[in-house]
């Protein structure tokens, strides 16, 4: 994670909090991890955040990226659009990171620490008006296990710095997002590739701008069944999903189950199912804040999870304004994140 220069470094400081992962390379902030093949790992206190004496404009700070599997915690709340920091002047926050190793995958991926300012002191000066259009969706008709690609474009037609987060669906649930940062007057063309692995028709597009019907021909495999174990939970617990996936073709197949919660696609697992055979799946998943969430896998539903407040502790009201009543400033920092993926894993987030 590197740290150049930028209009907000002033509001918003990233310092290593724990030498063994964190450092101070050329005025970078570099973060190193190595991680066991099959395993999930939970990097304590690895990095600080700390919001400037004088920046009383700050409502929100999260962290936004698109690699799966590498999520960041502060207080046991993952730090991200939905679950930003609030954080006051002079205020600091360590940062956890975990790495699970059965969803992430060797890649180069970009990652942005976004710092939300308050409307009242800068919609007089800026303001950010994104929209999106142009949506193209190819081929509408494949084979399973091919790629569909989908683009859209997006243009700021306001006068100050924005953000925009481009959500690709199917069939309404997200299975892939990422962040448009635009300058005033840019516009920028967003791609995603979706491979399609089973046969029926869904709806791709993208949220907000449009979708189109594609046709996904081959060997019918299904999801025959879907099923939460644990309906009621308390917040910081887990619970598992468990699915059943049938191939009465005569030859094996490979496929991709997707778990999604809340219509957003949040832990995957391929799978081999031998001919005429089927193939037992369970996922695990835990929830950090109270609330009833939707569970599915692969679009089919799997029932509800109940997560009741732990006992002793008070849960902040961490909800901010529409994003229709705040003005984004420049991400605080945005770079790269690079993922090496050997049989001991060495990960190495460059910023």
């Amino acid at each position: 994670m590197t740290i150049g220069e930028d209009p907000t470094s002033d509001d918003v400081v990233l310092e290593p909090t724990n030498a063994r992962y964190a450092t101070i390379e050329d005025g970078k902030l570099e973060l190193d991890l190595s991680v066991i093949d099959n395993t999930e790992a939970r990097f304590a206190d690895v990095f600080t955040i700390t919001v400037g004496a004088d920046a009383d404009d700050i409502t929100g700070i999260w962290i936004d990226h698109d690699v799966d599997g590498v999520r960041f915690y502060a207080d046991g709340n993952e730090v991200s659009p939905e679950s930003r920091l609030d954080l006051s002047p002079g205020d600091s926050q360590t940062v956890d990171v975990t790495v699970d190793t059965h969803a992430v995958e060797s890649t180069t991926e970009t990652f942005t620490v976004v710092v939300e300012y308050d409307e009242t002191e800068t919609s007089d000066e800026t303001e950010s008006n994104i929209d999106g259009s142009s949506l193209s969706v190819s081929s509408t008709t494949v084979e399973a296990g091919e790629t569909v690609t989908v683009n859209a474009t997006y243009r700021n037609d306001g006068d100050g710095w924005g953000t925009e987060t481009a959500r690709l669906t199917v069939d309404g649930t997200v299975v892939d997002q990422r962040m448009v940062t635009l300058s005033p007057g840019e516009k920028q063309t967003v791609s995603f590739e979706r491979r399609m692995e089973w046969p029926g028709t869904y709806e791709v597009g993208i949220e907000g701008i449009g979708q189109q019907s594609v046709t996904v021909a081959g060997p019918q495999v299904e999801v025959s069944s879907a099923a939460v174990a644990d309906t009621t939970i308390t917040a910081g617990e887990t619970t598992d999903v468990q699915t059943t996936v049938r191939n009465p073709s005569d030859g094996s197949l490979e496929r991709t189950l997707e778990l999604s919660v809340d219509g957003i696609v949040v832990d995957t697992r391929t799978v081999s199912i031998p001919a005429g055979g089927e193939r037992t799946v369970t996922f695990q998943r835990s929830f950090d804040e109270p609330g009833t969430y939707e569970i599915a896998v692969s679009g089919v539903d799997a029932g509800t999870v109940t997560v009741e407040e732990r006992a002793g502790f008070d849960i902040r009201n961490r909800e901010l304004s529409p994003m229709t009543t705040a003005a984004l400033a420049p991400p605080a920092t945005a770079g790269l994140l690079f993922l090496a993926v050997a049989a001991n894993r060495r990960w190495s987030f460059v910023r």
